[in-house]
């Protein structure tokens, strides 16, 4: 294992999940110089625990996702910063991959493919996969996109991001990548609470990566590189809970929309053909 010029960012309120997250990172092809765990000072007692060379515990005064991350960026040390949330395992050589498409270009922030921790499968949003919906697909991706339809990776004209297939591995200058791992220069950090909510930080990735788009930086998914998130739980992300944090994530989505003059009205639309959407894919797999 070589140290290599990373720091690692990670938001936290102190998880269980953290410790595998951790050792996923020491364990890898390459491991970071530096895991800086951002936490409020109020829940600092939940990583007292975690005795690792290079884990340093940065305590808060702030609490949220975005607001504590911009902490662990304003501290990192290295040329090399990856953002991670406190729930994703590494695959051995995602870390490699990913700083490896980030060395290619001083303009590159770069994000893995993410499948599930227990079922192994490739995972992203708003895909049309299924066959057996394609009357329902054109008509849903017509109302969220106009004429242009489906895209792989764009930011559509209701604000909902569509996802990334599987294939190819290489996805380059995509609109949006996901903020649960996500590997920066530390020059185009953006290093300012940019999400305009208080509270849980719905579609944070959106407009950070927008920013960063804005600041001319390249989002390239990097295909060879691989991490686990724990999707089917409550917590990861399971039908159920996206269901009952849709509502909650209109606000901010709301703020998102009228920031690229998108479509208010086609995010409504798309936000109640969604909970369709969900009924069908489960009923018609």
């Amino acid at each position: 294992m070589i140290n290599k010029n990373v720091s690692v960012v990670i938001a936290t309120l102190g998880e269980v999940s953290l410790k595998e997250t951790i050792e996923s990172l020491n364990n890898s092809s390459i491991v970071p110089k530096e895991i800086l765990i951002c936490i409020p000072q109020e829940y600092a007692k939940n990583v007292k625990h975690l005795s690792y060379s290079n884990v340093k515990i940065l305590k808060t005064k702030v609490r949220g996702q975005v607001a504590q991350r911009v902490v662990g960026f304003q501290n990192a040390t290295f040329p090399y910063v990856l953002q991670l949330d406190d729930d994703i395992t590494l695959d051995l050589y995602c870390l490699e991959k990913l700083l490896e498409t980030v060395i290619s270009k001083k303009n590159i922030a770069a994000g893995p493919k993410l499948f599930d921790h227990l079922t192994k499968e490739y995972h992203s949003f708003l895909i049309p996969t299924n066959t057996k919906l394609v009357w329902f697909n054109k008509m849903f991706y017509f109302l969220a996109n106009g004429k242009s339809g489906f895209q792989p990776g764009k930011i559509s004209k209701s604000g909902i991001n569509f996802g990334i297939p599987e294939t190819p591995n290489t996805f380059h200058d995509v609109d949006w990548l996901s903020g649960g791992c996500l590997m920066h220069r530390k020059e185009n950090l953006i290093l300012t609470n940019y999400f305009p909510c208080n509270g849980k930080a719905y579609a944070e990735d959106l407009f950070h990566s927008k920013l960063l788009r804005d600041n001319n930086v390249i989002l390239v998914r990097s295909g060879e590189a691989k991490c686990y998130v724990d999707f089917t739980s409550s917590k990861g992300g399971g039908w159920l809970n996206t269901i009952r944090n849709i509502p909650k994530s209109l606000k901010p989505m709301k703020i998102f929309v009228n920031s690229i003059n998108g479509s208010v009205i086609r995010l409504y639309l798309i936000t109640f053909l969604f909970y369709i959407r969900l009924f069908l894919i489960k009923n018609f797999k």
